[in-house]
């Protein structure tokens, strides 16, 4: 594929965002520096998990069950991560349409679902989605999920689909708006939402205001 040379550009099969020919550094490379003690213990679980596994099937314990030890964390998150996207789509599809199919998955629906309820009973009015942003300032880019309207204020928001919902967030959220109103400086975000439906049927949403705070923290 041929980069313009001028201009914005955004690699959409790739993900990847460009100004003028080079290429642009994306909000969660930026936020990829975080240290994330909840994710090493996460892994390090995955593969203790593994081994006891193996041990309770009366199995022993060799060199080769244990570099299958060393990668279990990463087949998990294949697998969660393939359901999370799957959600995430049907999620835009809703966003965007405001109708809803079912997939005929139900863990995927389930989490469809939950995301529709909140949807409906807090009347959200969706004014924008998958957004694409970049700071020519900063030179970064970034896509976040839609902008929405909710007893008359508007929100910068994003939907995960991980296991709960974490400070960082909301400095990727910041790192959004920062992109956009240095596009459209007339848009006003009066906060920012995380929607979040996890694997196993769980639910939660949060919401911040001090843009100030997470801007300087981004």
């Amino acid at each position: 594929m041929n980069i313009p040379q001028t201009g914005f550009f955004f690699d959409e099969e790739k993900h990847k965002y460009y100004l003028d020919g080079r290429p642009m550094t994306g909000v969660t490379t930026v936020l990829g520096v975080l240290a994330k003690p909840a994710l090493i213990q996460w892994a390090a679980n995955m593969a203790c998990d593994f081994i006891q596994g193996v041990m309770t099937e009366g199995n022993p314990i060799t060199l080769d069950i244990i570099k299958e030890a060393r990668t279990a964390h990463a087949r998990k998150r294949d697998k969660s991560g393939d359901i999370g996207t799957l959600a995430h789509a049907e999620v835009e599809k809703y966003i965007k349409t405001g109708n809803w199919t079912p997939t005929g998955n139900k863990q995927i629906d389930d989490m469809v679902m939950l995301f529709i309820v909140w949807a409906e009973k807090n009347k959200v009015k969706f004014l924008a989605s998958e957004k694409v942003v970049w700071s020519k300032l900063y030179f970064y880019g970034g896509k976040f999920d839609f902008l929405c309207e909710i007893d008359g204020k508007t929100y910068l928001a994003d939907y995960k689909t991980g296991s709960g919902i974490y400070f960082e967030m909301f400095l990727q959220c910041a790192a959004y708006q920062l992109a956009l109103q240095e596009q459209e400086p007339n848009t006003k975000i009066d906060g920012h939402i995380i929607v979040n439906t996890t694997k196993d049927g769980k639910f939660n949403t949060k919401t911040h205001y001090d843009y100030e705070a997470t801007k300087e923290g981004f």
